[in-house]
């Protein structure tokens, strides 16, 4: 009996449908593998990245170190005005990624819905890939204090229009455009977008113009150049001494000194303090020991000078001394003898007693222009004499009046030395003597607190008027006592920081 044969065709369909199977089922199975690893342990899915951060594979622990690290700490931001460049980090401009929020969302990919669902998240991965865009804060006051900072640096100020000075000629400079940063613009920007600052590392800082305040000096090189034509010179006044002397400053010298002051639209020329005190120092030295300039006139507009010649005035200052005490000195000849009230000698000796002095002992004596705390007015000098018991106005150095007065008593003398008139009051007065006394000009303080002075003939409450029988013999209690009209005119003629002369 012979055995039928099996059909080839179905050796092929079985064989066929087995191969397809094992084709099927490998990746199936591969996939099932693959999707069971990542979910058994949490791991973010292969080919998910955060900008060039690939996060495939790593737990959220891993990832968030490497987010962080890569972003917050390694990452740099060129930014540039277009003329200075800085590199930066990520947190100079208050921009930090979020790097937990961040993983989180790339690790929710695929974790947390259904079975379907996240294999097919996977597929899409693994063929595809996916960048998740990060969790950024910005924050604004850090990127502008930042900004603040750089703009130290950034800034380049407007140069106006100016003179210049050289080789005996005097010029005109152009003016410049300065810049500076434009924070709320550049502010702007960077809130706008601070992702793409940090995916690209480059900032763009914006700049704005800084205009100069003086374009045009030609009308103020006109007058620069008139100036020079005429002389100048410096007058300094001795107001101890009641001594003048003058110099003439050189062309060169006064060339470097001028310089433009900007008056809403129009111009002004003035003489640089700086420079005058600097001229000033270098010929102090022909002052002679123990004297220097102080500071000139506060103002030093030419506007109105005299179209002949501009004189700056200063005056002559002086240092304090020292004094050695003499045998048979007493605190008050020393006071008489060097023109300092003896309060002002206590003060400046630490721990001196005055009845209990001794001899070759060292006194520090204050600067005489220390009796002197008002600015000086030039052209008048009143001059007392106590041994002629004279009064003596002059003006301009001439003699306007000279009249009888009594100073003080020898219990109560008048202090030698140089004062100047510091006070006015019409009708002052003394409760210590109950006296009344008529346009009062205190001039220094015979100890503190208590002001000496000119005034006329003084009153007492009862109405009866003293002295007026004896000027020109000593009377007083340490003023210096006119006579009733000398008085009144001496009043409205000397201002407050006129000289006042007191000597023996």
């Amino acid at each position: 009996m012979s055995r039928k044969k099996f059909p080839s065709l179905w050796w092929f369909v079985i064989i066929s449908f087995i191969s397809f199977s094992v084709l099927v089922l490998i990746p199936v199975v591969i996939l099932g593998g693959v999707y069971l690893y990542y979910q058994s342990f949490g791991l973010i899915y292969p080919g998910i990245r955060v900008a060039e951060t690939n996060l495939a594979g790593k737990s959220i622990q891993e990832a968030v170190i490497d987010l962080h690290v890569r972003w917050n700490m390694e990452h740099s931001i060129t930014a540039s005005d277009g003329i200075h460049t800085w590199s930066l980090t990520p947190a100079d401009l208050g921009i930090t990624v979020d790097a937990l929020q961040t993983v989180q969302k790339a690790h929710n990919y695929g974790h947390g819905g259904s079975v379907f669902a996240e294999i097919g998240q996977l597929l899409y991965s693994l063929r595809n890939g996916l960048e998740i865009p990060p969790v950024i804060h910005f924050d604004v006051d850090t990127a502008r204090a930042k900004l603040e900072a750089l703009n130290q640096h950034a800034t380049k100020p407007a140069e106006d229009a100016s003179l210049q000075f050289e080789n005996g000629e005097i010029t005109a400079l152009s003016s410049e455009l300065g810049y500076t940063i434009n924070h709320e613009e550049t502010i702007n920007l960077l809130a706008a977008n601070p992702g793409e600052v940090l995916r690209t590392g480059k900032f763009h800082i914006v700049l704005k113009p800084v205009p100069p305040q003086i374009v045009d000096v030609s009308s103020a090189l006109e007058e620069a150049r008139r100036l020079l034509v005429r002389p100048v010179i410096i007058r300094a006044y001795d107001p101890i001494t009641d001594e003048s002397t003058v110099w003439q400053v050189p062309r060169e010298v006064l060339g470097e000194w001028i310089q433009i002051n900007q008056q809403g639209q129009s111009f002004s020329l003035s003489l640089d303090p700086d420079g005058t005190n600097a001229y000033l120092t270098r010929l102090s030295d022909e002052l002679g020991p123990g004297r220097y300039f102080g500071n000139p006139s506060d103002s030093l507009d030419l506007e109105n000078d005299n179209p002949e010649q501009l004189i700056i005035p200063v005056i002559i200052r002086h240092n304090p001394t020292t004094y050695t005490i003499q045998p048979g000195d007493t605190l008050l000849k020393i006071s008489w003898k060097l023109g300092i009230p003896p309060w002002m000698i206590i003060q400046a000796n630490s721990g001196l007693d005055p009845d209990y002095l001794q001899v070759d002992q060292i006194l520090n004596i204050p600067s005489k222009d220390d009796l002197l705390p008002l600015p000086i007015i030039p052209g008048k000098r009143v001059i007392i004499s106590i041994s002629q018991q004279r009064l003596s106005i002059y003006q301009e150095g001439e003699l306007l009046s000279k009249t009888k007065i009594s100073t003080g008593v020898d219990r109560s003398p008048t202090q030698p030395g140089i004062f100047q008139i510091q006070t006015h009051e019409k009708k002052a007065y003394a409760s210590l003597w109950d006296l009344t006394m008529p346009h009062f000009l205190g001039i220094y303080e015979a100890w503190p607190g208590f002001m000496n002075g000119i005034h006329g003939l003084p009153t007492l409450s009862n109405g009866r008027r003293l002295w007026e029988n004896i000027l020109g013999k000593p009377a007083s209690f340490g003023c210096i006592i006119l006579d009733l009209k000398t008085a009144e005119w001496l009043y409205e003629w000397a201002e407050d920081g006129v000289i006042v002369e007191v000597t023996p």
